[in-house]
């Protein structure tokens, strides 16, 4: 993966502030029941985190297992299996019916080969289900810092790996802020995006608020765009 952010030093903080996230599990959960039910076997969510997406399913689906994944400790407040580790080192349970992630993969390096792993531990007919962002996702705080993700090509990725899509959808959300410093919080928070390392003295910080006002506010605040996708693709 990429520098991750350290989620276990905001757990208590991540839910009151990952809207945008919550909104995803959501929907991908919405999704999954729309085209296949709510009836599986194996479930594998990978990067649980503090359980947004492991909620929806153990409130919404019926399964015969579930296991749980993420890089640190369980913060889901549930019970269910856990494997800690990076999803795309660590070995993973197969024969798996459902795997499915919410706003995660993002942080995959060699997303290729991520899907190929999680290929061959998916059952024939089993579904790869996740949400990440598009190239658009905090788009103002990257226009002025320069900063940000590399955002893939996952349909075109997906296919090159040998999974037919079945469900592929772009987002495009605003969220409103006070101040630019309540934006530089949030991101922090949730990990939207890479910010560690810019804000390095008290004049970039001025700077990065004088620039933000001046393009991206308006009588309701300054504005933070996400641009969440969604995804589901089986093997062929």
């Amino acid at each position: 993966m990429t520098s991750v952010p350290d989620f276990s030093k905001a757990k208590e903080t991540y839910k009151e502030n990952a809207f945008a996230q919550k909104q995803m599990a959501n929907t991908l959960s919405a999704l999954c029941l729309k085209h296949f039910g709510a009836n599986w076997g194996k479930i594998l969510e990978i990067g649980s985190g503090t359980g947004l997406l492991t909620k929806n399913i153990a409130d919404n689906f019926k399964f015969n297992e579930i296991i749980l994944n993420d890089l640190t400790d369980n913060f889901t407040g549930f019970n269910f299996p856990f494997l800690r580790g990076d999803a795309a080192k660590i070995t993973l349970p197969g024969e798996c019916d459902l795997i499915i992630s919410n706003a995660c993969f993002q942080w995959i390096l060699d997303v290729k080969n991520f899907f190929i792993k999680l290929k061959n531990i998916l059952k024939s007919d089993g579904v790869l289900a996740f949400s990440s962002f598009a190239q658009d996702n905090c788009r103002e705080f990257k226009l002025i810092t320069g900063l940000g993700l590399e955002y893939v090509n996952y349909p075109k990725i997906l296919k090159e790996c040998g999974y037919e899509i079945v469900e592929y959808q772009r987002e495009l959300k605003t969220i409103y802020f006070k101040t630019p410093r309540d934006v530089l919080r949030h991101i922090k928070s949730t990990g939207a995006i890479v910010s560690e390392g810019y804000i390095r003295s008290k004049s970039i910080l001025m700077a990065f608020e004088e620039e933000y006002y001046r393009r991206f506010s308006d009588d309701m605040g300054v504005s933070l765009t996400y641009n969440p996708l969604y995804i589901l693709a089986r093997p062929k």
